[in-house]
């Protein structure tokens, strides 16, 4: 007789001899622990025969399904329930596995729940079933959600990112404090030479003025014992003074020495505006203020500063439009200048070219461009022109901060920096800046 099994009924009181009293009842005990494990188990369980149709699944993968039980599962197979191009891929990963033999390990995929509509991860695993004959009769699957482990991924591979992109701008920041701290020092130093020069410079222009009033009244004189040279009688001293004029050669030296105190006197303005261009480039009693500023003016500092560095390159060609007067740092704007200038005068490597210089005004907006005849920016790395460090000169020649900086430094006056360029025909680099700041001075020289 067998026994049945009542529900609600304590069977692990019952003697043993009841229990085991049928293979029959031991089979069914087994089949019934075994179904409740798998369906108390929140991963998906599930066994396919060699066509991929369900023969076993679980509640898990029913609710996964979209079904209410595991028995709707059988006998089915992926076309039942998924898209045909998923179910596709999938019946051929199944099948690829049955006629190798080789089982699927933890295998991370996207999965479309069809309860909710969500997509979901899981990680699977394949194996194969085997009869006592060794063949393969199917597979059994094990399917864990890692859904919330991936968001949890995301989220910290997200915030890594953004930890790492901080990162990247902190470390500029720190470079162009650097770089701006090295401009500073350069500043203050080119103020003190300056000053020094000045010094000299003045008293020499000075002395230079009393030598020309002395080398008038001399020249004076000259033409005044010139002109009696004549009316002395004794011949002997008429022919000595003759002779001596002839020797020191007086008549030369009156049209020579004005020639050569007026070209001495050039130079010594020439060296005068070389240095009150250096000030001005520098401006470091004022570098930190903003005010109303002539940026003409302050381009025609900066050229005569970096005049050597142009001119056995290129020719320098002004085309100023009018512009109002604008409110920025100077010496930062003289800084993108020099920047640009010089970058344009290194794209000049062959036969000498042409650097144009323009201003204009727009609106509430002025502009400045500099346009080289250089050999220009291939398209494949103009997008990291503006990358700090990045740099196509060779090595010692430039640091790759020059145009990040001089970004930088537009980005704070609110203004824009465009690049037009064609290899072999040269590059055009427009500034744009406007005529009067938005924000409160104080609040932009802090950014």
């Amino acid at each position: 007789m067998n026994t049945k099994i009542v529900p609600g009924k304590d069977w692990l009181n019952e003697p043993d001899e009841r229990k085991l009293s049928s293979s029959s009842t031991a089979f069914h005990i087994q089949a019934l622990v075994f179904r409740t494990l798998i369906d108390i188990m929140p991963d998906r369980i599930y066994a396919k025969d060699t066509q991929s149709r369900f023969i076993l699944a679980n509640k898990a993968v029913a609710n996964l399904m979209g079904k209410r039980t595991p028995e709707e599962m059988i006998g089915k197979t992926d076309f039942d329930f998924y898209p045909v191009e998923l179910a596709t891929e999938y019946f051929s990963i199944e099948q690829k596995l049955i006629r190798s033999g080789e089982p699927l390990i933890a295998c991370e995929q996207q999965v479309p729940n069809l309860n909710t509509g969500e997509i979901g991860w899981l990680q699977t695993t394949k194996v194969h079933l085997r009869d006592a004959e060794g063949n393969v009769i199917g597979l059994l699957g094990l399917a864990r959600d890692i859904t919330e482990r991936k968001r949890i991924e995301a989220e910290l591979l997200s915030r890594n990112n953004e930890l790492t992109c901080l990162n990247e701008k902190l470390s500029q920041a720190q470079e162009q404090l650097i770089q701006s701290e090295k401009m500073a020092s350069i500043g203050q130093l080119a103020a003190g030479v300056a000053h020094e020069i000045n010094n000299p410079i003045g008293y020499i222009s000075s002395n230079f003025g009393m030598l020309e009033s002395y080398q008038s009244s001399l020249f004076e004189m000259l033409l005044a014992y010139q002109a009696h040279e004549t009316s002395v009688n004794d011949d002997e001293k008429t022919r000595e003074l003759r002779d001596l004029r002839k020797r020191l050669e007086i008549d030369f030296l009156v049209q020579d020495v004005p020639d050569l105190m007026r070209e001495s006197r050039d130079g010594i303005e020439r060296v005068r505006k070389i240095v009150q261009d250096l000030k001005n480039f520098s401006h470091v009693d004022s570098q930190l203020d903003w005010h109303a500023s002539d940026l003409r003016q302050g381009i025609d500092s900066t050229l005569n500063v970096v005049n050597n560095e142009i001119k056995y390159h290129a020719d320098i060609i002004k085309e100023y439009g009018e512009i109002p007067l604008v409110e920025c740092v100077q010496s930062e704007i003289n800084q993108v200048v020099m920047n640009l200038v010089i970058n344009a005068s290194h794209a000049i490597n062959r036969e000498r070219g042409k650097i144009y210089i323009r201003t204009g005004s727009d609106g509430n907006q002025v502009w400045i461009e500099v346009e080289d005849t250089g050999c220009g920016i291939p398209k494949e790395i103009l997008p990291r022109i503006f990358d700090p460090f990045y740099t196509t000169k060779p090595v010692g020649k430039g640091t790759g901060l020059g145009l990040s900086l001089s970004y930088g430094i537009v980005q704070k006056h609110h203004g824009n920096i465009e690049v037009q360029t064609e290899v072999g025909k040269g590059t055009l680099f427009r500034v744009t800046l406007p005529v009067k700041q938005s924000k409160p001075l104080a609040e932009s020289a802090l950014q």
